[in-house]
Parts: structure tokens; sequence; C-alpha cells
């Protein structure tokens, strides 16, 4: 999202779409390949070809190619507009590949390009990410950020999203067909130095935000064929690691060395943000939600991103989200519609801050041992700040403006008092951030940012003495693994992957916060099955478990 009032006016047209221009050997492909879904031992190269004739990969971690690998010819089919993604395994981790697409002939048809493997999953080992958000929100942005960002020895990079604002570049975006497909292309422009510069030489891990979900301040509320087609084409023309619920969205983990990063979708499912306000004043109801908004098949994001938390064995925790977790923003809101300024508070709103339930279940999840060696990193409000975790729980480090005009952010929420951010960027530039592991002479996380020119932004630094991190009790932290409400809409059973502890409560309630139900759990269980009034009428419902040192939240619907 673009905060109107921290950044000059945008006047909108109508842009003509660039040609990419291609090398004349790539001409047989539509877009150069690249790399995402990297662990330690295997990688996933995408490539989309202008037609059907097949193409194998040839690899090999020699930039020479002296003794190349070859995958074997897969043919592209136009039903996936010849898009293919092709695995390469059996990699050696913590290893730089250089690899190729090559025809039936074996003819290179692509340039060179590279990645390194991960450090074996759980082993301390150094890492650099980077990351970042918002860029090329018009035609004619020049993307200085990405020369620099290439080299700074990234071994990966996560997007956070505001990938190449197609609701601002490709006319009718997303509802004229069409127009999803050209939003991929317009991404991986070869003109642009995100293609050359980053993709290049790196793999990517990313999480749409609002405009390259549905436009500015997109939400759930979308036609659900138009969610579907969104995240089938996210699944299509991404090479993104297993998705924890792809029915439901794109959130997913994954895994490099002694790191694991949480990469949130805070849009797929949102309550849309204008529900939160009512009579001039702001009173979201329950089930207002940025993760869980809207009922879908299986466990649901809120569920499974505290879960997944919860259950982590690595040294340092990452938490890649779109907006500002920071619950020191909250006071902005009503101060906003206390002066008359609606479009400020709707505009915080779209923060973790105008979704207290998710908040709160992260930030109660935060103070307890799963926060220790806890980053977020952030993006969407065009600016670079960070805070110590003094206000916002545990540090957060704010990087949200690859190529985008600044927002000044920092300086005007001190301007007006709130001084909720350790400390900030004051000048113009555009910057990219820059998360570093080292493990001597302490194990270190190092996270910073640079400017176009590249240039130290800012910097803050964890540390953690400790030899090792004990895995969880399992017995401690059982998780949802599936929720049915029967077909007469009078019972629900939720199946867990572990036994509840006894002496729990458990309640139910609807979306209005009215409680339907409510029973104690006097034996360990991991089924839990309670029945309910015969006049309990269709629709979503909020499910709440409290047990000595935990709590448990769920989500389902009844349908009759």
């Amino acid at each position: 999202m673009i905060p109107p009032y921290f950044r000059p006016v945008l006047v909108a047209a109508m842009l003509t779409m660039l040609a990419c221009v291609l090398p004349s050997f790539a001409q047989p492909l539509f877009r150069w390949p690249f790399v995402g879904n990297v662990t330690d031992r295997a990688a996933t190269v995408l490539v989309w070809r202008s037609g059907g004739q097949p193409v194998g990969i040839e690899y090999d971690d020699d930039s020479t190619f002296a003794t190349p690998q070859q995958t074997a010819q897969v043919t592209p089919q136009q039903s996936e507009d010849f898009v293919l993604k092709i695995t390469l395994q059996g990699l050696l981790p913590s290893t730089r590949y250089h690899y190729r697409v090559v025809d039936a002939a074996g003819g290179r048809i692509s340039p060179t390009q590279s990645f390194t493997t991960f450090p074996v999953a759980g082993t301390d080992a150094p890492v650099t990410l980077l990351f970042g958000s918002c860029n090329r929100a018009s035609q004619g942005a020049a993307g200085k950020t990405f020369d620099v960002g290439g080299g700074l020895g990234g071994d990966y990079f996560i997007h956070l999203g505001d990938w190449s604002y197609p609701d601002v570049l490709v006319p009718g975006f997303p509802n004229v067909p069409g127009t999803i497909r050209q939003s991929y292309a317009t991404r991986l422009d070869t003109t642009y130095p995100l293609t050359t510069k980053i993709l290049s030489q790196m793999g990517i891990a990313y999480e749409w935000d609002d405009h390259d979900f549905a436009g500015n301040n997109g939400d759930g509320s979308i036609p659900p064929t138009l969610k579907n087609e969104l995240l089938q084409a996210y699944q299509r023309y991404q090479p993104h690691y297993p998705l924890a619920n792809p029915q439901g969205g794109v959130w997913h983990s994954f895994r490099v060395g002694n790191v694991e990063v949480f990469m949130m979708d805070s849009r797929t499912q949102r309550s849309p943000v204008d529900s939160a306000f009512r009579d001039g004043k702001f009173a979201p109801a329950a089930g207002h939600s940025m993760l869980s908004g809207y009922p879908v098949p299986g466990v649901d994001q809120r569920t499974w991103l505290l879960q997944a938390i919860r259950n982590s064995t690595a040294r340092w925790k990452v938490l890649a989200s779109q907006g500002p977790f920071n619950p020191g923003l909250a006071p902005l809101i009503p101060a906003a519609l206390l002066v008359g300024r609606p479009n400020i508070a709707r505009e915080t709103a779209e923060y973790w801050v105008g979704y207290p339930a998710d908040l709160d279940s992260l930030r109660k999840l935060l103070k307890t041992e799963a926060g220790r060696n806890f980053l977020i990193i952030t993006g969407s409000v065009h600016n670079n700040l960070f805070d110590d975790g003094s206000h916002s729980v545990v540090p957060e480090f704010v990087a949200a403006n690859l190529d985008v005009p600044n927002s000044f952010l920092y300086d005007t929420l001190r301007r007006y008092g709130f001084n909720v951010f350790t400390g900030g960027q004051t000048n113009g530039k555009s910057t990219i951030g820059r998360l570093r592991v080292e493990t001597v002479p302490v194990h270190r996380l190092i996270v910073e940012s640079f400017d176009e020119d590249g240039e130290l932004s800012l910097r803050y630094e964890m540390a953690d003495k400790s030899s090792g991190v004990a895995a969880p009790q399992a017995d401690r932290w059982p998780t949802v693994e599936t929720i049915t409400f029967g077909s007469d809409g009078r019972e629900v059973m939720v199946q867990f992957t572990a036994p509840l502890p006894s002496n729990a409560t458990a309640t139910i309630t609807d979306l209005q916060g009215n409680e339907v139900a409510r029973w104690q759990i006097e034996e360990a269980t991991s089924v839990m099955r309670q029945r309910f009034p015969a006049s309990l009428p269709s629709g979503a419902y909020l499910g709440k478990i409290v047990g000595e040192g935990y709590t448990m939240e769920f989500r389902g619907e009844v349908i009759k």
C-alpha cells in the first residue's frame, strides 16, 4: 500500500508496456529462467518458453561447465502457458551452481544464471539473505538498489510484496482477462535490474502484498473465482516452496541452515479494513482478521503461523511480514479519527494494529520462549526504519522502498510525537535490506540496509551465546490437524497431532463474539467433539482452547 499522507500524489496514467528485449540466443524463451524452492540438496528452475518445444537444464558447480550435468528434456504445455518447473536434485550443500536452458539438440537458449544451495538444515552456518518490498511503481523506475544488491553477497532474496505494481503498470489488472499473466511478465522484465542483477545469481522467495495481489489495499473480499485465479497464477509462475494451504493462500516457511523464515500472506484471507470502523470509531468485530478473515479448507493461516513458530527448532526465527507489526502504532488510529483524518486511521489499520486479534495472538506468543532470537522483517510503508523490540516486542526491521518514492514515515511519526521506532531513514533514497548470520566468535544475526548509492543506511545486531536450541516438547504444543463441522451443523470435531493436556477449557463463539458453547476438557485427548444446539445458524465460528501455559485458536464454518 502507499500511505497517501506520507508520499507525493501519484498521477494515474494508462501506461503502455515496454517490450522486454531478449538476447538473440534467448528468443525461444519468453522470460529468462530463475530459481526458487532452494534447499541444501535441491532447487527448482522455472522456465517460461515461447512455445511447446522441449527443453532441459544444464548445470555445473564450475562456471566453465567443465563436467556439466543435464536434466531430462521436458515438453512445456500450452495449458500451463508453456511454463515448466524443473527440479535439480542431488546437489551439494552451500555450493554455487551455474545453469542454463538447453534445447533438444543441446543448444544453449538462455543466459547462464547461478544460485547457491543452502547449508544443511539445522546446522549453524553463515547465511546471507537480501530482502525488501515495493519496487517499480512507475514504468521509468531505474531499480538502482538492485545494482547495489547484486554486490552484497546474497544467497537468497526475499521479496515482501508490491513487485512491479501491476495495478499501475497493467491496465485492467486483475479483472480483465490476461492481465494476471501480464503482471508476471512485467515482474520478470529482462530489462529491469531485479531480473538481471538479483535473479541472475540467487533464488527468490516471494509473497504478494496489495498492489500485486488485487490492487491498492486489496483484501479477501474479492470474488472467489478471481481469488482462485490469482492463487493458480502464483503457483504457476513462481518456483515457490510447498504452500501450507494451497487452496487458502500462499503462506509458507523454509529453512536455511539454522534460520527458519515464515512467509506471511496478509492479503488473500484478510477482512476488509473498512469493516473495523463503525460510526466514526475503530471497533473491529470478533473474527476481524488479516490472516484468517474468511473460512478456508483445512488449517487457517493464524493457526498455522502460531503453531509453526511454537514448534520451530531453529536458532533464528524470521517472520516476513507485508506490513509493520509494531503495536506502538495503535494509538495513531484513534488519534487520527479525533483530528478528523479518517484516511490516516484507515491506512494505519492496514497494519497489524488494525487487526487486534491477530496482533494479540502473536504478541502473547512472542513474549514466551518461542520469541527468543526472533526478528520481523517488514515491507509496505515505503521507508527504512527499525525497532529494537522496545515497542515491537521483538526486533523489527522495515525495508520497504526498493524502488519507489520515499514516504518519510519515520520523520513524520516523530514530528507528531509517535516515537515508536528506534531509528529510521531520514533521506529520500531507496534501500535494500540484508540479513547475515555469523557463527564465530559468537552466533550473531546482523540486519542492515544499504541505499541506492551503496552506503550503509541502518544496522541492528542480535547475539546468541547459547550452544544450541532445544526442540520443543511435542506434548506441550499439540497442533490442529483437521477441523470438521458435521453436515447437520450440530457437531464439531477437531483432530490434533498430539493429545491435549487435561483440564483445558474450550469455547466456540460466533463472529460477533457471542458464545455458543463452552466445555471443560477433563482428560487428555487427541480428538475433541462437541454438540451444538440445533438452532445454530450457518456461518463462520471461532474456537479457542485455553490450558496451562498455552492458548490455541481455530476457525471453522457451519454449512446447513
